[in-house]
């Protein structure tokens, strides 16, 4: 399948992706703060879903929060632009990849950008405002840039299960017998 996508469509696809994902992930942030900051949180569908005003200065889900500002800097502002560019390389130059990878490495790098911004300009701190669950369990608060690197990462472990099971597939088939041994009907 990879091989009839050709590199215009799959530029075309990231181009489209990273629009999408960064534009929709700023806007809904800007929202949040003109609109969530000072207020109680939003309710919908008997609190399965919430929104809520959260500022994020760790990574996804708050992790790594309370390390130092120099670590959290280094790590969420320096390591991830490097991941970041290391990305984008291997979209550019290795495009020609399984389209699901594509994909996963697209939104990956969207949502790492969407984020990117917001540590640079907010001085470290990433807006978040959603938050999902049942009754008492719920999902940490997150955003929309949050929402394409968790897609992108679950592609990406999708890609990697059903490449290990095509590889194993192979193997299996490799050992049995390919050609089958007819009699010669010429005399």
């Amino acid at each position: 399948m990879s091989a009839t996508v050709s590199k215009a469509t799959r530029y075309t696809l990231l181009i489209a992706c990273l629009l999408f994902c960064v534009g929709c992930d700023q806007y809904t942030k800007k929202i949040a703060v003109e609109k969530l900051k000072s207020e109680p949180p939003i309710t919908y569908f008997n609190n399965t879903l919430r929104m809520e005003y959260a500022e994020n200065t760790g990574a996804f889900l708050s992790v790594g929060s309370r390390l130092s500002k120099p670590v959290r800097f280094f790590l969420l502002v320096i390591a991830n632009a490097a991941f970041l560019i290391i990305v984008s390389g291997m979209l550019i130059f290795r495009w020609q990849m399984p389209l699901i990878q594509f994909i996963a490495l697209s939104l990956l790098l969207a949502g790492g950008i969407g984020n990117l911004i917001d540590r640079v300009f907010l001085n470290g701190i990433v807006i978040d405002f959603l938050n999902i669950g049942f009754g008492p369990l719920r999902t940490g608060i997150f955003n929309v840039a949050d929402m394409a690197i968790t897609g992108g990462a679950l592609l990406m472990l999708v890609s990697w299960l059903f490449t290990k099971d095509q590889n194993q597939k192979g193997n299996h088939v490799e050992s049995s017998p390919t050609e089958q041994v007819t009699p010669s009907t010429t005399e």
